[in-house]
């Protein structure tokens, strides 16, 4: 078996056990995790998380498709050292969104909820970050797309990418909105994706 596609499964799939064991756990605390397209929001948010939801789904299926047809799927980087470090890249998004995941404990949420309010986060990677969570996102996606890089693949990592600012700078409004100062503050100090200001 093609060693590409062993790696690609382990990776593929300790991503998103990794997710669905704290959609698991939350739900077990009676936490209704995935926010995205329910509830009272505005319009536009609602459009931007279905859109992230869609193109998160394709992503993923098209991700599992390109690792099981890696034998006959055209590949575009076919240097072993740039797909190596596809796989150092993704390992680490698992690494930052499990760590997020747990930095959040219960506040995690996957879309806004504007009827519930969750504590502001703001230590452990939260203070190297206000995103940490997509930053894990991208690099999983980016990683994916150097170790499988079909056009396909490349092309919705590469869209799903751009609709994950599109989140982030909505729910950056909504924090704003509900923690005011306390976020403006925290907005100051950490940096978008990474670093202190």
């Amino acid at each position: 078996m093609n060693p590409y596609k062993i790696l690609g499964l382990l990776i593929y799939f300790s991503y998103y056990i990794s997710f669905y064991i704290k959609l698991f756990l939350q739900k077990r605390h009676g936490i209704t995790t995935i926010q995205i397209g329910r509830g009272s929001k505005p319009k536009r948010t609602h459009i931007i998380e279905v859109v992230f939801a869609a193109v998160f789904l394709l992503a993923a299926a098209i991700q599992i498709a390109g690792i099981l047809l890696v034998d006959i799927l055209p590949v575009f980087i076919l240097n072993n050292w740039i797909r190596y470090f596809g796989i150092m890249i993704s390992a680490s998004g698992i690494i930052v969104l499990d760590i997020s995941m747990a930095a959040l404990g219960d506040s995690w949420r996957g879309g806004l909820d504007y009827n519930q309010r969750t504590e502001l986060i703001t230590t452990g990677i939260y203070k190297f970050s206000r995103n940490p969570a997509f930053v894990g996102f991208d690099l999983f996606f980016i990683g994916m797309s150097l170790l499988f890089s079909n056009i396909i693949n490349l092309t919705v990592s590469g869209i799903l990418i751009l609709v994950i600012h599109q989140q982030i700078a909505d729910e950056e409004k909504f924090l704003t909105a509900v923690f005011g100062d306390k976020y403006l503050d925290y907005q100051r100090k950490t940096g978008k994706y990474f670093g202190r200001k």
